[in-house]
């Protein structure tokens, strides 16, 4: 059976963590150990923990990817990922993506995810670009594609040293794009979403969107070329495959509000510049 070692970074997650804690236990056909790295919780977060006998590390509160390091660094199997405590993986999932990635012997597999609002209703999804592609994506300012649906070899993650807790904001992007730079092999899981991104009021990107843009710059300013024109191209040829979601956007946030309502899209994992949505964790 496939084994896969998954963190759950957590501080005051009572509300939303028993949703992931389950999707996680009820992964088919894959073994999951989860950890959940804690900063210093004074909700009920410990003691739903302790209900489901989750080990519990702790890392200084301040910085999400610090608390990710500390328990990625305790993970043994091939196949290593993360999830915010209030997002969510379908429980066919991780067997489909450790499939995938095996038999495409690849580093990095992503796929399709789903955007819901504060509740868990569905709000849209949105197709990431193929692997043949992020590099020109990420160029011109958005990798593409969401963490939640992302898993990761452990070779990987020890050949960059982890993520850069340099970051307080965006250290997601900035590993997968050192991944993409090193020549790490990404592949794309078509097909069904895999995961489920939770967008409500307190993420950081409604909150402390400068810094996360000033991060993003530097971002580009350190690991990313100049886009070209063959790389604009490319992200308007993304962009253009989407229409189908960006009218579904449209229709179910409508629906939901009572009214016409067009929003900027927010992607998980997408964009290096602004926009950016994270757990409340940091």
């Amino acid at each position: 059976m496939n084994q896969i070692s998954y963190v759950i970074p957590t501080l005051n997650s009572a509300a939303t963590l028993d949703m992931t804690l389950l999707c996680l236990h009820s992964q088919k056909k894959v073994n999951v150990n989860f950890i959940v790295v804690d900063s210093g919780s004074t909700d009920k977060t410990l003691d739903i923990c302790k209900r489901w006998n989750v080990k519990v590390l702790y890392a200084e509160p301040g910085n999400m990817y610090r608390a990710i390091n500390v328990g990625l660094r305790e993970c043994n199997t091939e196949w290593i990922g993360y999830i915010n405590s209030d997002d969510w993986i379908y429980p066919d999932s991780l067997n489909r993506l450790i499939a995938w990635g095996n038999s495409s012997n690849a580093d990095v597999v992503y796929a399709n995810c789903d955007y819901t609002d504060a509740y868990g209703r569905f709000m849209y999804s949105f197709a990431p670009p193929k692997p043949n592609q992020l590099i020109a994506t990420s160029r011109t300012g958005e990798l593409g594609f969401a963490q939640q649906s992302a898993i990761f070899k452990n070779s990987l993650y020890q050949k960059l040293t982890g993520f850069n807790e340099d970051y307080y904001f965006v250290g997601d992007r900035e590993f997968f794009i050192r991944a993409l730079n090193s020549g790490a092999k990404f592949t794309f899981l078509s097909g069904a979403s895999v995961a489920c991104f939770r967008l409500h009021s307190d993420q950081l990107s409604q909150t402390k969107s400068q810094f996360m843009q000033a991060e993003g710059k530097k971002i580009r300013s350190e690991l990313v070329k100049e886009p070209n024109l063959s790389d604009w191209a490319t992200r308007i040829q993304w962009r253009l495959k989407n229409i189908p979601n960006y009218l579904l956007r449209f229709l179910r946030q409508s629906l939901l509000s009572g009214k016409a309502t067009i929003t900027k899209s927010i992607h998980a994992g997408t964009h290096l510049d602004s926009n950016i949505a994270v757990s409340s964790h940091d």
